[in-house]
């Protein structure tokens, strides 16, 4: 390749990247353009800003023409630059080396190919997407009319294109035009990840898409609050008792009722109704379960309920608050509207509520858990893994470790049970329940006297029963 030529395909190779980063940041930004200020723009009687949402629309014609677009600026790049790029290498290999010319050869297209690679990923991929997401409505006007062009002038070719690929493919029995509008699940699911690790969704968006799949697939039993949890009243609590309670200890509008025990449920106290007979001092003295018209009618489902069902049922009663009963007819728990809606939105706080997370990490590199911390969860932090079985039988770190234990521990009690690498050390009980566990690390050169020395404090444990 002579002066001449070489400056021919030098210009050749620069317009061909040129054009190559055009047409490949402009399909970056129209994925991330703005559709609401494009909107407001065209209404302003923006003629781009009405082009650049057909394309959005309807982006087939885009899609053909800058992929047969891409492709030829590539061939183009190569033609232009591969042959002046090795001839020019392998002279100076052969000059400076005394390696043999048909190596030298095979080593200059090598590095030609990587050279030009990188030139085309640098400048015509990464340089032209970093431009247009930074501001990808603007980017999208100024390359606008040239985009126009390049479609134009492409478009029979993109046009004979997609005709070869229909005809051929329908030799073999695949009709590319016959539209499937079957969605799965799957589909979603699968454009909700791309959106979010491409930044266009934001994660508690992407959260949220997916709880609400999700939320057909739950019953009462995984959202209810357990009975060890539920603030019940006693029926022959006076209205005034009920009231000085509610008022200084509770935090909540709705409070169930019971007669005896807890698994006697006999209705519903509301607040305002409460307040409502605090007119009266004749009912101040009453126990709230003789006081005609105060409590509200409980409603049970059991604990196999589908939460879907379930919310339909209380918007269509106007129900706030279910009473989850097991198969034996005891009291499992309660299930409020919040409980639900949270399964969708996430955690709901009032300027009552201390938000306490399960896990707590510490500087040290252990870990303080909760005992009602999910195994899921403890597996996810920690780095390990609890049996099938374990899982099968226990929801939470309490049920794992007291079944390793074998006894519910006492007050002040410390037991240890290794997992993985780590020692979980009981630190704190209260009525019956694990409620603080201690997750500390094992060396790994150490790890072996560690788990002895838990197992010995599981030993002691189970001695002193």
């Amino acid at each position: 390749m002579d002066d001449g030529n070489s400056w021919i395909g030098i210009v050749l190779f620069a317009a061909s990247v040129i054009l190559f980063a055009v047409m490949y940041g402009f399909g970056a930004a129209v994925q991330a353009l703005n559709t609401s200020a494009l909107e407001d723009e065209r209404d302003e009687g923006n003629k781009r800003a009405e082009k650049l949402l057909k394309i959005q629309e309807d982006p087939y014609l885009f899609i053909r023409t800058n992929q047969l677009a891409t492709s030829i600026l590539t061939l183009a790049m190569g033609a232009s630059s591969l042959a002046f790029v090795v001839k020019k290498l392998t002279a100076l290999i052969g000059t400076h080396t005394q390696i043999p010319h048909p190596a030298a050869v095979g080593i200059a297209y090598i590095a030609g190919l990587v050279g030009i690679a990188f030139l085309l990923t640098g400048l015509g991929i990464v340089i032209p997407k970093r431009i247009a997401a930074k501001s990808p409505i603007r980017f999208c006007y100024k390359v606008l009319p040239l985009v126009e062009l390049v479609t134009k002038c492409l478009f029979p070719f993109a046009w004979l294109m997609d005709q070869f690929a229909y005809i051929s493919l329908k030799t073999v029995g695949i009709d590319i035009r016959e539209k499937d509008d079957n969605v799965t699940e799957e589909d979603i699911m699968y454009m909700v990840n791309e959106g979010h690790e491409q930044g266009v969704l934001e994660a508690s968006e992407a959260e949220m898409i997916t709880n609400i799949f999700e939320f057909d697939d739950k019953v009462a039993a995984d959202i209810m609050t357990h009975r060890t949890a539920v603030i019940a009243l006693d029926g022959e609590m006076t209205l005034k008792e009920a009231l000085d309670f509610v008022v200084k200890e509770a935090n909540y509008s709705r409070f169930p009722v019971y007669s005896e025990d807890i698994d006697n449920i006999i209705g519903i106290l509301h607040m305002r109704d409460m307040l409502h007979y605090t007119d009266s001092k004749d009912h101040l003295n009453t126990p709230i379960a003789k006081i005609k018209g105060l409590l509200r009618s409980p409603h049970f489902i059991p604990e196999t309920k589908n939460i879907n069902a379930l919310f339909k049922e209380m918007q269509s009663q106007k129900i706030h608050i279910e009473l989850v009963v097991d198969e034996y007819g005891q009291l499992a728990g309660i299930v409020t509207m919040e409980d639900i809606l949270e399964e969708i939105v996430g955690n709901i706080l009032d300027e009552y509520d201390k938000e306490e997370p399960d896990i707590v990490s510490r500087k040290n590199g252990t870990y303080e858990l909760t005992g009602l911390t999910l195994l899921d969860d403890v597996e996810e932090t920690l780095g390990v893994e609890f049996d099938k079985e374990d899982k099968d039988n226990f929801d939470t770190l309490n049920g794992f470790m007291v079944s390793r234990i074998g006894h519910i521990p006492k007050v002040g009690e410390k037991g240890s049970v290794r997992i993985g690498d780590y020692l979980l050390k009981i630190m704190k009980v209260e009525n019956k329940v694990i409620q603080t566990v201690l997750a500390i690390p094992l060396p790994k050169e150490k790890s072996g006297t560690e788990a002895k020395n838990g197992n010995e404090m599981n030993e002691k444990t189970d001695r002193k029963k």
